[in-house]
């Protein structure tokens, strides 16, 4: 016996979602099943997006074990446009060898709080 499958009701009428700032925009060509999925990938894109902007490394002449990844930080002694930057720690890398015990990190700059922007007149 076999049964019919009742037709999807779609969760809400198609149309566009966004996030991050309607002057920078990006289209996903992806078609998601709901509106939720939509709104999940686009705000995935941005942030992808945003992290890749600005990027920095340094190397600590003295070992920080007590450093770990997504810590946000602040910066000094670069030029102006970095000191100003909040930045996100994206990978820490310990070195133990004959020069002694150092740090590696690797930076990006700190994504700011986003919401999501939705069609109200579904």
């Amino acid at each position: 016996v076999t049964q019919k499958k009742a037709p999807k009701v779609p969760e809400a009428r198609e149309g566009e979602y966004m996030a991050g700032e309607a002057d920078n925009v990006f289209a996903l060509t992806t078609v998601y099943a709901t509106k939720a999925q939509a709104m999940r990938a686009a705000q995935a894109k941005w942030d992808k997006l945003q992290r890749g902007v600005a990027e920095f490394s340094i190397i600590l002449a003295t070992g920080r074990a007590d450093i770990y990844t997504e810590t946000p930080v602040k910066v000094s002694g670069f030029k102006r446009v970095i000191d100003e930057q909040d930045w996100t720690i994206t990978k820490v890398t310990h070195f133990l060898n004959n020069s002694g015990f150092t740090t590696s990190l690797e930076l990006e700059v700190r994504l700011s709080d986003v919401e999501y922007e939705t069609e109200d007149n579904e």
